[in-house]
């Protein structure tokens, strides 16, 4: 069943809407939701949830969990940090149980289509895949393990990553179009999570205000505030340090694709984590009043002179990972475009014209 349409009969007795399941947005035999006969639904959800077979709530009609006393017990909770943490899209069992005796079931539903809708196609979203069950577009981020303890999240077009020491853990930007980093963050690692910014583009600082302050250059603070957030700002400089514990870090400013641009050093690991100024098969922007190519050649100058302390790079876009040598293929041709020895194509970027160069498998949107 490819749905289209969220009913009141689909919100489970946690609060959760079972319309996004995918088992309810099977082609063959979909799962009625909790509320419906047990043909169907997947074997867990029929004999083995203890919130359907909750006695208390069968014997007392409770039809939502929250009309008991003992409201929220621990399977409620374990719901609730399941559905928040561990899938690509955000969903809270709680909140939806707050917001319909808030709004009332009505104007919660009609949050609902708004929210879990495909824009492309009008068919609903999976929230245990972020893959729409009409034309599979996929929303959300995708959690990929890299090591036992650094994790990236795919979030569309843009990456973040997740780094855990003994001690805390950082996680470097915060996305773009998810709303639940932190939480996903917390959930990976079970540590306390700090946030820092590689620059201040809003693909990278989507998720920033569900934190009470982030680290950031000082130098693209005022392009961070013409969002409008307002959440307060740690500056870090070159050469400052970090520790997870057991786990140093360090930062490298690299001004050009913006005044505060930059990368982070995972000593230990001899990774760099690069931000957007280096990328393959990607778009490096370079268009907008806080662009600087003069600048922007001077930091990979001054990269490349550092490539001995890590042997690979982690960009926020394109592929994954690339190596140092590309550091000098980025610099040369960036001073190619600067120089006009290269010819762009013509191109209208957010109602701008601007022109594509592209230098082997990189392409850099010049104003120029």
């Amino acid at each position: 069943m490819k749905g289209t349409m969220i009913s009141a009969e689909m919100i489970a007795p946690c609060g959760l809407n079972c319309s996004l399941c995918k088992r309810a947005l099977a082609e063959a035999n979909p799962c009625p939701g909790c509320h419906g006969p047990n043909e169907n639904k997947p074997e867990f959800c029929a004999e083995r949830c203890g919130i359907i077979l909750c006695r208390k709530r069968i014997e007392r009609g409770y039809k939502y969990c929250d009309e008991c006393p003992d409201y929220p017990c621990a399977d409620v909770m374990e719901k609730e940090t399941r559905y928040t943490s561990k899938y690509p899209l955000y969903e809270s069992p709680g909140k939806n149980l707050r917001d319909i005796r808030k709004f009332g079931m009505e104007k919660f539903l009609e949050a609902e289509q708004k929210q879990w809708i495909c824009k492309e196609c009008g068919h609903i979203i999976s929230v245990h895949t972020g893959i729409c069950s009409g034309c599979g577009k996929q929303y959300g981020a995708q959690i990929m393990q890299i090591n036992e303890d650094t994790w990236r999240i795919e979030d569309g077009t843009v990456r973040f990553f997740l780094l855990k020491g003994t001690e805390k853990a950082l996680l470097i930007d915060s996305g773009m179009t998810i709303r639940h980093a932190r939480e996903i963050a917390e959930a990976l690692t079970g540590l306390p999570v700090f946030l820092l910014n590689t620059h201040s583009d809003r693909d990278h600082t989507g998720c920033n205000e569900q934190f009470e302050f982030f680290y950031m250059h000082p130098a693209d603070e005022a392009h961070y505030r013409s969002s409008g957030k307002g959440n307060r700002l740690i500056p870090v400089k070159d050469g400052d340090e970090m520790d997870l514990g057991n786990r140093k870090l360090r930062i490298i400013h690299l001004p050009g694709h913006t005044s505060g641009s930059i990368a982070v050093l995972d000593i230990s690991r001899r990774v760099l984590i690069s931000g957007d100024p280096l990328q393959e098969h990607g778009h490096i922007f370079m268009f907008g009043e806080h662009r600087n190519m003069k600048d922007y050649i001077e930091s990979l100058e001054k990269l490349d002179k550092m490539k001995a302390d890590f042997d690979e790079i982690w960009p926020s876009h394109g592929d994954l990972p690339i190596y140092p040598d590309c550091i000098r293929k980025h610099c040369d041709g960036a001073k190619q475009i600067l120089n006009k020895e290269i010819k762009g194509t013509e191109k209208e970027v957010f109602g701008q014209k601007i022109k594509v160069y592209h230098i082997g498998e990189t392409a850099f949107l010049y104003d120029k």
